[in-house]
């Protein structure tokens, strides 16, 4: 009775052992299919499921971390940060014991973004070459038309001067005071004069007297 009771906990323990191996077996590969159609999340939480059960399954681990680093790569890539996704794919190829279809992808995945990567390097350089070449030509047409304005405003004075009449200087008047002095005096002058002439007359009709006598 003993017997039998044993050999039954026995097979009870083998089935559950082997239901759980098959389980964990399972979610292995359908971990793997989800990772290999790029469906990411999906692998992770299978993935995971099987390292909660068996944390030394190796296989288990290496596809858990290339169902992380591609996604990454994905996401970089979205952002055009070509660099780190060409890392995280770099680092893909280093792992063993993981899918091999998702190692050839990331291989090929890593050349189409450093060609990528150069074709952006390249216009960006394109782009900061143009920007200079165009600040440069706005600074000499800016020094072009600063020239022209200056040499038009020349001209502009020039000929102002030139169509501008002379203007006639206003005749300065003497102050009243100064012009009455001035007629008293011309008025003094001329007596003066009036009474030498007189003498002179008088002196010269005295002498005709003396002559006569």
């Amino acid at each position: 009775m003993k017997k039998k009771l044993l050999l039954m906990l026995v097979l009870i323990a083998a089935l559950i052992g082997g239901c759980s191996k098959l389980s964990k077996d399972s979610s292995l590969i359908r971990g793997q299919e989800k990772l290999e159609s790029h469906q990411y999340d999906e692998a992770l939480t299978l993935l995971s499921q099987v390292l909660d059960a068996d944390p030394e399954n190796e296989s288990a681990r290496a596809m858990y971390m290339q169902a992380r680093k591609m996604q990454s790569a994905e996401k970089y890539e979205k952002n055009h940060d070509y660099d780190k996704a060409i890392k995280e794919l770099d680092s893909i190829v280093n792992i063993n014991n993981g899918s091999k279809k998702i190692k050839r992808e990331s291989v090929n995945k890593k050349d189409e973004l450093e060609k990528l990567q150069q074709t952006a390097e390249k216009e960006a350089l394109q782009r900061k070459e143009n920007a200079k070449k165009s600040s440069k030509e706005d600074m000499n047409k800016l020094e072009s038309e600063i020239i022209y304005n200056n040499k038009k405003n020349e001209e502009t004075k020039q000929e102002e001067n030139i169509q501008k009449p002379t203007e006639e200087k206003p005749v300065e008047q003497l102050p009243t005071e100064n012009v009455e002095e001035n007629t008293e005096t011309s008025t003094d002058v001329q007596s003066n004069n009036e009474k030498v002439e007189t003498s002179a007359d008088a002196q010269s009709n005295n002498e005709n007297s003396e002559v006569l006598n």
